[in-house]
């Protein structure tokens, strides 16, 4: 069933010899089900509205009257009128009815609200716009409202069949276009790329087909690594080993969670880092250090019998005889193969971190955001990692370059 829903203003039913809004659509639509909103001030013309709208020719509609009526005092008020005219419209549209809204009949306020809820709600609504007869505005034409009903029927000039249709429909293309768009630009500066990535593949395109994929591919792939940890395909098109692209990847993950601010997410993945950063290097620079067995990393004791007696001297990190390694074992050895000074002092600040981590990783506990940087840990992270591996690109900016061009898709 079609339901027109509409205010009434002043130019209703009739004014300067033709049709006001309301009558107009009615004329134009002849909807089955008209529901009428009134203001206080509106109740006075009610019988000539009813009487208008049943003088229409071979129509006989079912017109009903909202139960509320508007105070003259709230027809004013944009937020009363949107609270109003939204909850009228919300349980008519749990009807499965096709509505039709009229724009051109009430107080501007009124007339906003119902604009801006056509735009907003994602249900089956039609609005309209009627244009005055002399296509411009009703400024300086006189009200009838004091001329007999009767009068104004028999000498409407819309009252007949070949009358000229004056109404625009409102589709609100554009504002939500704009909308989704601005939405869009606030999920991808928060690098929310899930929800944008969601939003960019629901029912409202707001870009050309080929656009949306391209934009829609990356996102994609940015969303699945960090949801299953798969590699990025910038990543895995570099000429980097295997082992190199899962340490960029992890880096690139934890950026992300750094960049929003997920501390907890930060503080476990950094030590899994700098633990990886730590076998690559040693593997790299002493492949027969490290004996690996179901999964965990053991210290190679036969060909390193002189590190082994060191680790079991140091009090301080408590290692035991065939114990897996773990940063602090990682760090202790490369301070007895005299490695690396800046790479160790990196991984002493990293592993700095380990007792807040130990709290999110084990105790369940809150962490004061004052006793954790993230974008320091990060940074802490990269540093490793640059010791590590030979790296050709600044990875540290991937997130500015990959926003800066998903941003460009959105502008074009």
């Amino acid at each position: 069933m079609t339901t027109l829903i509409s205010c009434i203003g002043d130019t209703d039913p009739i004014r300067n010899r033709h049709d006001g809004a309301l009558l107009h659509l009615v004329r134009v639509f002849r909807p089955k089900k008209i529901l009428l909103i009134y203001s206080e001030r509106a109740l006075s013309k009610e019988t000539n509205i009813l009487l208008a709208l049943n003088s229409i020719d071979g129509y006989n509609p079912m017109i009903e009257k909202s139960d509320e009526v508007i105070s003259d005092s709230g027809v004013f008020i944009f937020d009363k009128m949107y609270e109003v005219l939204n909850g009228i419209i919300s349980k008519y549209s749990k009807e499965d009815e096709d509505l039709i809204l009229n724009l051109s009949s009430g107080t501007p306020q009124m007339k906003s609200a119902l604009f801006t809820i056509n735009r907003l709600k994602d249900i089956n609504v039609k609005a309209y716009q009627v244009v005055t007869p002399s296509h411009s505005s009703n400024e300086g034409i006189k009200h009838d409202n004091n001329l007999d009903i009767d009068y104004l029927i028999s000498t409407n000039l819309d009252n007949r069949d070949d009358f000229e249709k004056r109404i625009l429909e409102d589709k609100a293309e554009k504002f939500q276009q704009t909308l989704i768009k601005r939405t869009m630009k606030d999920l991808l500066n928060s690098f929310d790329y899930e929800s944008l990535y969601n939003l960019s593949t629901g029912q409202h395109r707001v870009m050309s087909k080929t656009k949306t994929r391209k934009l829609n591919s990356s996102l994609q792939d940015l969303t699945e690594a960090v949801k299953y940890q798969k590699l990025l395909k910038v990543v895995s098109q570099t000429k980097y080993s295997e082992k190199e692209k899962k340490l960029i990847n992890s880096y690139l993950i934890i950026l992300l969670q750094a960049n929003r601010e997920l501390v907890s997410e930060v503080l476990i993945r950094s030590k899994n880092i700098g633990e990886y950063a730590c076998e690559l290097y040693l593997e790299k620079n002493y492949p027969d250090l490290i004996l690996w067995d179901k999964g965990r990393p053991y210290l190679n004791s036969i060909n390193y019998p002189d590190i082994e007696d060191k680790l079991l001297n140091n009090e301080d990190i408590h290692y035991r005889k065939e114990q897996y390694l773990n940063i602090h074992f990682y760090i202790q050895i490369l301070k007895e193969l005299n490695e690396n000074k800046e790479l160790i002092e990196n991984l002493l600040k990293l592993s700095g971190y380990n007792q807040q981590r130990n709290k999110v990783a084990h105790g369940l506990s809150e962490i004061p955001s004052s006793q954790v940087k993230v974008q320091k840990i990060v940074n802490l992270c990269y540093q490793v990692i640059g010791k590590c591996i030979d790296l050709k690109e600044d990875w540290s900016k991937f997130y500015d370059q990959f926003n800066n061009d998903i941003s460009t898709i959105l502008d074009e």
